[in-house]
């Protein structure tokens, strides 16, 4: 079922010139932190003397933790559509085999978004200081919002504009990012409600409890909103 579903949903990408964008723009967004970034900063120096290079980790973690956002608005998108065509209402004959389904799909963008982020973290680095288990470990807790952002949407919107405006609408969690790093205490509490700030306080701190500290504050909030939607999805796409 999942090679079937995947190869489905490629072949369904690449007639959608949006959902080309979307699965293209996490390479877009490496040519932007090597190539693009450099060249802005030093254009901005030459002209303010504003030194914008040393922002690199703040940008560098804000533009990946993009990442697992645009791949679950992708599926999200993906699965409404499909869903408003009946070509995924699909009517299992096992309350077990309707939930095994669902899984499928949160497997298939999480999975996707794991690769991603392990390419770019690799291809940008974002933390220097920190080696590649570091890198993996964050990985795995980015790759995560995936299916927060696919049941959020999924379970919400009954239709792609519903769906990107929803999108949107989770765009305050990625705000909460730089203005939690870039913000002194105690006006980072702001950004305490989102658990991609906590992500990146687990990326950059250097002290191994504290960053698993963090990673598991991430979590926590994760798997509390998944929970609540998922269940929400399930009564949504299987009666």
């Amino acid at each position: 079922m999942l090679r079937s579903l995947f190869k489905a949903d490629i072949k369904s990408i690449i007639r959608d010139p949006i959902l080309i964008i979307a699965i293209l723009s996490p390479f877009l967004l490496i040519i932007f932190l090597k190539l693009a970034f450099p060249l802005i900063s030093d254009f901005i120096f030459s002209k303010k003397g504003f030194q914008l290079n040393c922002y690199y980790t703040v940008v560098a973690i804000t533009v990946i933790s993009m990442v697992p956002v645009l791949i679950g608005v992708l599926y999200a998108l993906l699965f409404i559509d499909k869903c408003n065509k009946n070509d995924d209402k699909i009517i299992p004959v096992t309350s077990a085999i309707k939930n095994n389904f669902l899984i499928m799909r949160i497997i298939i963008p999480f999975s996707l978004s794991f690769l991603l982020l392990l390419l770019i973290i690799f291809v940008t680095d974002p933390v220097p200081t920190q080696g590649w288990l570091r890198s993996l470990y964050i990985s795995l807790l980015l790759a995560t919002q995936t299916p927060f952002v696919f049941l959020f949407i999924g379970s919400l919107a009954g239709s792609r504009i519903g769906g990107i405006a929803l999108s949107k609408l989770y765009g305050i969690f990625l705000i909460a990012v730089p203005l939690g790093l870039l913000l002194h205490h105690p006006w980072n509490y702001f950004a305490f409600f989102s658990p991609l700030y906590w992500s990146s306080c687990a990326w950059v701190c250097s002290v191994p409890v504290e960053s698993l500290i963090y990673g598991a504050i991430c979590m926590v909030i994760t798997f509390g909103c998944i929970l609540i939607f998922f269940r929400h999805f399930l009564k949504k796409h299987t009666n």
